[in-house]
């Protein structure tokens, strides 16, 4: 569970770039109005059927997510999380919001929300709904791990945030792009020890 990217995954992620970027290199060439799914799909290289593979509308693929998959994971996939608590919500964290993490400092996708500032309430819609996905997931695990279950859900969204804002700082740090993990970005490793440090720094400051 920590790196199962395969060839086919790697190359949907790719895609997925390719079309927020045409996306979004659309919607300020041509306007919100003047952007098309067969405009998007044509400059990502993919047919339009295949667009809605990875997005459900034009407006959706602009701000770069997609609706969160009212899915959380298995126990099957529960039972295979690292025994380490920090990397198994590190896992569950990446495996659901990874690759919707945006760098904050990513001119092109702040720019689009400049000029549409409309499209800031689409995204934090979609944003809200993804957080709340990844975090009913992580208070399942928490569950499972034996944390008491009127707990969960604040322990849970407290490790969510953690671990987002971890990732945004990496990807204003620049980490290298690692091609097998979920994330693209950043890995497994990397955010868990990231986590780890803060843990023990707030531990240590209470």
């Amino acid at each position: 569970m920590t790196s199962p990217v395969g060839l086919r995954e790697r190359k949907r992620a790719a895609t997925r770039q390719r079309i927020i970027h045409a996306a979004q290199v659309g919607s300020l060439e041509h306007g919100l109005e003047g952007v098309t799914i067969e405009g998007i799909a044509r400059d990502a290289d993919i047919s339009p059927r295949s667009f809605f593979n990875y997005f459900s509308s034009r407006e959706a693929a602009i701000v770069g997510l997609q609706p969160a998959a009212e899915r959380t994971l298995t126990d099957d996939e529960m039972e295979q999380l690292p025994a380490d608590i920090a990397a198994a919500v590190s896992c569950v964290v990446l495996d659901a919001l990874g690759n919707q993490v945006a760098d904050p400092e990513d001119e092109l996708r702040r720019e689009v929300f400049r000029r549409y500032p409309q499209l800031l309430d689409e995204y934090q819609s979609l944003w809200k709904a993804s957080m709340q996905n990844a975090t009913v997931s992580v208070a399942r695990l928490l569950q499972r791990r034996g944390v008491a279950a009127q707990q969960c859900n604040a322990i849970a969204f407290t490790l969510v945030s953690m671990c987002v804002a971890t990732i945004r700082t990496m990807l204003v740090a620049g980490t290298p792009v690692d091609a097998d993990n979920p994330a693209g970005d950043v890995t497994v490793d990397a955010v868990t020890d990231a986590v780890r440090a803060v843990s023990a720094v707030l531990s240590s400051s209470s």
